[in-house]
């Protein structure tokens, strides 16, 4: 059988070339010499902030981490164990995935089923793909699972012949007994088949805005138009594109006669400054090699430097390309390439693209700025937004348990609905209300129908007049049983949903007339097994003090000042700040005093902190929902409780940036 690297050139034409390298590495490396070298770039054209020329060394290597096909691959550290993931080859089918447990980046590979065969990272793949065409892995760790994205043939088709595309894995962990992903699409991410096809994704999370890009190759061989290289944002699930392509470069055999093809792309950021690496030349020849682009931002525009390679063969390694860049546990920087054995670069006279693991020198690093990793989880629109929560915390299909639904276009029926949603186990999701649509979102029903199996249940909140009575007749049609969860008016469904929540002891109130109190309240009443009731404003609710009178809690909470619940419920226990933002602070202190996660939203509307108030009550991502401003300064009380917290590893923000901008993201 021909193993998944043993491509041949379908036509020797620009942008052709096969497809068996895979990811490039950092700019750098060395040319015609074993050992630490040094390479100062000529200046390059000003080009944002990346302008300054900067001196990089690779301490090369004779010696293999890997003496065995292993082509295309990248590495990357995970709870101390470094993983190889490459082009699949005898030893693992598909997607090979190699296993080092020594703490030695650069030796000590291996198999990870312990024997010669059957160390695979994709044993099965997905219908639409021909088999044993998968390659060029890019694996990263994106919305709290794993993610690996490789090439494959659509069905009938062989590689090469513009036909290949992008897909995309997923592993909730990686473990060195079982580094497998599962790919279960019913069709490829990207093909751009008028292009020639779309080959080696590479993904990236750009440091300075917490947002993730995949860069890719089109043109898989099999068409005479020029290698293109581009880029994209994905979403906040990773397994989509969020922004249309945006070319970064195309070859160029006219100022860059080396270039008969550029491929393997791979992004990297250094002090402000974006690398764009590439492998150009033939991959099964001593000519492979590798160059490098800087770029304004994952977007572009980018702007070449050199004239020539800055990674070409040496001493008996020859055609080293395919890299990609990692991080030891020490926070050193290493690269891994493939390359031939000098006298055989090709499968036919027997060789092999050995594993090669080396330490490089990147430029200068400014110490990162204060602060803790945060993640934007958001859509077009609010309801995009809630769609996005619901695909990061459920990113199976049919991982719901049940459907909470909600009107998109006014808060007061929708307040309550957090500590459903998370105790039915499944997404709050919003949809346009009565006075705007009689029908369903055809997003909402789609995600639904992906995230939730037939025959379960959909809790709808609000009476008609809230959410059309023709939604329930369109998920019934759908196989799914339909409670609404109604009262006469908001106060009245909000002890509805205590009523389904099963009248728990712990009852936080917040104010009715406002929604902020009450979505501050949402991760603090999960957290709690509480329900949430609502006052109206700084007077009680009769319809909540009589379910209070019916249902006395052995605790109650008052979220907000006497100017709100707290003023309609003296005796409860009060918790509150000088203005919403304070409350949220407030909320936060007192129930996630040493949470390891938090949650931030807008405070000028309700959906985005709604839908992710779930999400930050879910199992794994616990914390507080703190709102803030569309733009700086950041309040004064979210600041206080950031710095008080040291448990914190990392963050959300759930909204785009025209909700909540992007140096609000960058503050927190």
């Amino acid at each position: 059988m021909l193993e998944t690297g043993d491509r041949e050139t379908k036509m020797p034409i620009i942008g052709g070339a096969d497809r068996m390298r895979h990811r490039s590495t950092v700019l750098t490396l060395v040319a015609a010499v074993v050992g630490s070298v040094a390479l100062v770039p000529e200046p390059a054209h000003s080009v944002g902030a990346s302008a300054q020329p900067h001196v990089l060394t690779v301490s090369a290597s004779s010696t293999p981490a890997f003496n065995a096909d292993a082509p295309d691959p990248d590495v990357v550290l995970n709870a101390g164990t470094y993983y190889a993931f490459t082009t699949g080859t005898a030893l693992g089918n598909h997607i090979q995935v190699l296993v080092d447990t020594s703490e030695n980046p650069a030796s000590g590979y291996g198999s990870y089923t312990g024997q010669p065969y059957g160390s695979s990272a994709l044993p099965v793949t997905p219908r639409w793909e021909t088999e044993n065409t998968q390659t060029s892995p890019g694996v990263f760790n994106w919305g709290g699972q794993w993610l690996m994205y490789y090439d494959a043939s659509t069905g009938g088709y062989q590689t090469g012949t513009g036909h290949d595309c992008l897909s995309v894995a997923t592993a909730s962990q990686l473990m060195p007994s079982d580094p497998v992903f599962v790919d279960n699409s019913s069709a490829p991410l990207l093909c751009q088949a008028q292009l020639g096809g779309s080959i080696d994704p590479s993904p990236f999370v750009d440091p300075a805005t917490g947002q993730a890009y995949l860069v890719w190759k089109s043109n898989d061989g099999g068409s005479s138009q020029p290698a293109e290289i581009w880029s994209a944002q994905l979403d906040s699930s990773g397994l989509d594109l969020a922004s249309a392509p945006v070319e970064l470069m195309t070859n160029d055999t006219v100022d860059y006669p080396w270039e008969t093809t550029v491929e393997d792309p791979d992004i990297v950021d250094s002090s402000g400054s974006y690398y764009l690496l590439f492998s150009g030349g033939q991959y099964d020849s001593s000519n492979y090699s590798e160059g490098y682009a800087i770029c304004n931002g994952p977007l572009g525009p980018c702007h070449q430097p050199l004239a020539g390679p800055i990674l070409s063969s040496y001493g008996s390694v020859a055609g080293p390309g395919g890299g990609s860049l990692f991080q030891d546990a020490a926070g050193s920087w290493w690269i891994d390439y493939a390359a031939w054995t000098a006298g055989c670069t090709s499968y036919s006279c027997g060789g092999s693209r050995n594993l090669y693991v080396a330490p490089i020198s990147l430029p200068p690093t400014s110490p990162p700025a204060p602060g803790l990793p945060v993640q934007r989880i958001y859509g077009q629109d609010a309801i995009g937004t809630s769609l996005a929560i619901s695909q990061t915390e459920f990113p199976e299909n049919g991982s719901a348990a049940a459907v909470v639904l909600a009107r998109s276009d006014y808060f007061s029926d929708a307040l309550a609905g957090g500590p459903l949603a998370a105790h039915v186990g499944g997404p709050l999701l919003i949809t346009p209300g009565t006075p705007l649509s009689s029908s369903l979102d055809p997003r909402v029903l789609s995600e639904i129908e992906r995230v939730l199996p037939s025959g379960h249940t959909v809790y709808v909140l609000g009476g008609p007049l809230a959410v059309a009575p023709g939604i329930d007749m369109t998920l019934s049609g759908f196989g799914y049983t339909v409670v609404r969860v109604q009262g006469t008016n908001e106060f009245a469904t909000a002890v509805a949903i205590a009523g389904q929540l099963g009248d728990p002891s712990t009852v936080l109130e917040a104010t009715g007339t406002n929604f902020a109190d009450a979505l501050s309240a949402v991760p603090a009443a999960i957290q709690a097994h509480g329900a949430i009731v609502l006052t109206d404003g700084s007077t009680q609710a009769p319809e909540t003090a009589a379910y209070l009178a019916i249902h006395p809690p052995s605790i109650r909470y008052a979220i907000g000042g006497p100017l709100a619940a707290a003023g309609a419920d003296p005796s409860a226990i009060a918790v509150w700040g000088q203005d919403l933002f304070g409350t949220s602070a407030a909320v936060a202190s007192r129930f996630f005093p040493a949470a390891k996660t938090f949650g931030a939203a807008t405070g000028s509307y309700f959906a985005d902190a709604l839908s992710g108030g779930v999400f930050m009550g879910m199992p794994g991502d616990i914390g507080p929902m703190l709102l803030v401003a569309p733009s700086l300064p950041l309040p004064s009380s979210v600041t206080d409780y950031l710095e008080t917290d040291d448990q914190a590893s990392n963050g959300y923000l759930f909204g785009g940036p025209a909700a909540v901008g992007d140096d609000v993201l960058g503050a927190l």
